[in-house]
């Protein structure tokens, strides 16, 4: 049960507005003796079609601000994304936002400001019910304003909260961190997240630091993709295959219905993702299909250039945090969603198992960019090269990540591989693009 968080004296509310929209006849009370919940009631006048409008709310303790990193997760109610005028409401749970004891707050305060609304309505994540026995899969499109407006647990907008020391150069950071404790997130559904790639030049690759060599990471190169994509949360787990193909799995090492899939022997996989799966999830074949190696690469990097997602260099203490590799994963595949996310709310990209990429496999000479520097647009070697196949004849494909098995250098957002056989450090997570 919670402990009682006391507010006393006047609760005040002051309001600023925005442009021609308005908030008035702010109501605060708390909702005492039955609750220590405080209740916000205002209204809202002036929203124009086509314009939603955000409520920024700040807590003061008369005219002391109280900062509290937890205030925005302890408001249910809409805040972000309105765009209806009328009476609104949201509910600040106290205990949630200041703390588990009891306090009094002697002058309790709120401020809210309006602020025009960019892309609420956007959808940024797409949950597929995995659990229905035949058809496709049914979608939940859910927007910015679903996360913000805590209808899906914890969300964070400033990365170094995440992941401590961390940085992104990105302006528009959004995470939903909740989706590791969403029920059925890792086994009976599949959680998709929207990668804003259309028209972005970024700079794939990267030579020297940890890499070397035997990364096969060199020549930096400018890179276009010309679609938004959406990408897989999570690499596909054990559980979630069994779910997407409504068949069965059996790995040859580490078995967990969270764990990611592995063995993932490309020619088998890959046939099952473009057909089967696809068709299950969007109702169509060769549309759902691992992502290409430079989609791999840009929903890794999240807007950074560094060795690693976080924008730090490569070293143990700052990959521990975000991934299982040879020093800390005891020799085994683990449950996805444990380490950090990078900047979009992706997990596991590096470390814990490879990841198959849709390109064919072959050296940096015969790659465009990596063989010469120069420019590529949506590139993906989606042909077989002189040296594709390995010794055996068995053709292969671009692995990315690095895994649990590995040594650390591979566990980086540049770091490239190929092979063609089944390991149990192989799996994938899948993409499908946007055509608009």
């Amino acid at each position: 049960m919670k402990k009682l968080s006391i507010l006393s004296a006047i609760l005040l509310a002051v309001v600023q507005a925005n442009a021609a929209a308005v908030l008035e006849q702010v109501i605060v009370r708390q909702q005492w003796p039955w609750s220590t919940d405080i209740k916000v009631e205002y209204k809202i006048s002036g929203i124009e079609e086509g314009s939603p409008v955000d409520i920024k709310v700040e807590a003061y303790n008369g005219g002391v601000p109280l900062d509290s990193p937890t205030l925005k997760t302890a408001i249910t109610g809409n805040l972000y994304g309105i765009t209806s005028n009328g009476i609104g409401s949201f509910t600040i749970d106290p205990v949630g936002a200041f703390g588990s004891a009891p306090i009094a707050l002697a002058n309790f305060k709120v401020k809210l400001t309006l602020s025009a609304s960019h892309g609420a309505d956007e959808v940024i994540y797409k949950i597929f019910d995995l659990t229905t026995a035949s058809g496709t899969f049914p979608c939940t499109d859910v927007t910015r304003a679903d996360i913000m407006n805590n209808l899906y647990g914890t969300w964070e907008t400033n990365y170094a909260s995440v992941v401590s020391g961390a940085a992104t150069p990105m302006d528009d950071c959004l995470i939903w961190t909740g989706v590791t404790n969403y029920p059925g997130a890792k086994t009976t559904k599949l959680v998709m997240r929207k990668v804003p790639a259309k028209g972005e030049t970024w700079q794939m690759g990267q030579a020297g630091g940890a890499f070397g060599t035997s990364g096969n990471a060199e020549q930096v190169h400018d890179t276009t993709l010309t679609k938004d994509y959406f990408i897989g949360v999570f690499p596909v787990t054990q559980e979630q295959y069994r779910k997407l193909t409504r068949g069965s799995w059996s790995g040859s090492g580490h078995t967990g219905d969270a764990n990611p899939v592995e063995s993932a022997a490309y020619t088998v996989f890959r046939s099952v993702v473009t057909n089967s799966i696809s068709a299950n999830l969007l109702g169509s074949v060769e549309v759902v299909d691992y992502p290409t190696e430079a989609q791999w690469e840009f929903a890794c990097r999240a807007g950074t250039t560094s060795e690693l997602y976080t924008g730090q260099p490569l070293n143990t203490a700052n990959l521990n945090p975000i991934a299982w590799h040879v020093g800390n994963s005891e020799n085994n595949t683990h449950e996805v969603g444990l380490k950090l996310p990078n900047a979009y709310g992706l997990y596991d990209m590096v470390g814990n198992v490879y990841e198959a990429c849709r390109d064919y496999w072959t050296a940096n000479s015969n790659v465009p960019g990596y063989s010469d520097g120069s420019a590529v647009t949506d590139p993906c070697v989606d042909a077989v090269q002189s040296d594709t196949k390995d010794g055996s004849g068995n053709v292969r494909h671009v692995m990315r990540g690095g895994s649990y098995a590995l040594s650390n250098y591979m566990a980086t957002s540049a770091g490239r591989n190929g092979n063609a056989g089944n390991w149990t450090a192989y799996g994938f997570r899948i993409a499908f693009e946007i055509n608009e």
